[in-house]
C-alpha cells in the first residue's frame, strides 16, 4: 500500500465504520515489529475487514482507483508487457489491456519511480498505462503464479538440438537484445536482456553443458543479435 499517515487511515477508517479502533491499535502494535509493512496493509494481513470493502475505503481516502487480483482475473499475461523481475520490483501486475490502455495494479502508488518505469515500459508497447491500488499480498501471490512459466518451454527441451532451438525461438519472439547462457555449480542459467533488464528464463541441467557448448559454437551464426557466453 502507498506510504500512509498513520493516524490519518487509520481514523478514516473507523469514521467510516470500517474498522474499529481496536483494530487500528493492534495494526500499530504489529507495525512496530513489521516496519515495512504500511496500515492498510496489516489491517488487511488482520483480517479487520473484507479485502474489497478495506481496499475500497482505502482507495477513497488516498483518492486512487483500486482492483483486487486473481491468476483468474487476469485477461493478459504481465510478462508479454515487462518482465518478471520488473514486475517484482516495481511490485506491479497488468491486469488488462484494452484500446491502447494497459491496466496496471501497483502495491505502491506514490512509489513515483516504480511507476514511472513501467509507464515508460508500456509506451514502448504502444500503451497508455492506467493505475490502480491493491494489497501488497495480492500482488505477491499474483506473481508467484507466474514464476517458471519461462522455463518450462526451455528445460524440458530433451534433446540439444531441440534446446538450443528453443533458446533462440524465445529469445527472438520475446525481442531479445542479448542472450546469456552461463555455466553455474550446478546447472546452466539462460537469460535474456529484455528491456534493459536480465532475466532469467531456464536453469538447464549441467549434464547437458559439453553438448550444449558443441552445438551453440558450430551455431553461433544463427543466434538473434548478440549472443554472450559467460564462464565456460
Amino acid at each position: 500500500m502507498p506510504q500512509q499517515k498513520k493516524s490519518a487511515v487509520g481514523i478514516e477508517l473507523v469514521r467510516m465504520g470500517v474498522v474499529k479502533e481496536a483494530d487500528v491499535r493492534a495494526a500499530l502494535a504489529y507495525q512496530k515489529d513489521h516496519s515495512d509493512k504500511k496500515i492498510g496493509e496489516i489491517l488487511h494481513i488482520l483480517k479487520a475487514a473484507s479485502d474489497r470493502t478495506l481496499l475500497k475505503a482505502i482507495g477513497e481516502i488516498l483518492g486512487e482507483k483500486v482492483m483486487l487480483i486473481s491468476k483468474e482475473s487476469l485477461r493478459v499475461q504481465t510478462t508479454d508487457y515487462i518482465s518478471l523481475d520488473v514486475a517484482k520490483h516495481c511490485r506491479a501486475a497488468i491486469f488488462d489491456v484494452e484500446n491502447g490502455k494497459a491496466k496496471v495494479c501497483f502495491s505502491d502508488t506514490t512509489n513515483i519511480e516504480a511507476v514511472n518505469q513501467v509507464k515508460s515500459l508500456l509506451l514502448h508497447h504502444g500503451l497508455v498505462m492506467e493505475k490502480y491500488l491493491t494489497f501488497d499480498t495480492n500482488i505477491e501471490a499474483v506473481l508467484t503464479t507466474m514464476e517458471g512459466k519461462s522455463d518450462d518451454n526451455i528445460a524440458t527441451s530433451n534433446d540439444i538440438v531441440g534446446l538450443v532451438d528453443t533458446i533462440m525461438k524465445s529469445a527472438f519472439e520475446k525481442r531479445t537484445s542479448d542472450v546469456h547462457i552461463e555455466p553455474l555449480e550446478n546447472s546452466i542459467r539462460v537469460r535474456f536482456r529484455i528491456d534493459g533488464d536480465l532475466v532469467t528464463v531456464a536453469n538447464i541441467p549441467k549434464s547437458k553443458q559439453p553438448q550444449l557448448i558443441r552445438k551453440i559454437k558450430s551455431n553461433i551464426k544463427y543466434a538473434p543479435r548478440k549472443t554472450f557466453f559467460t564462464r565456460w
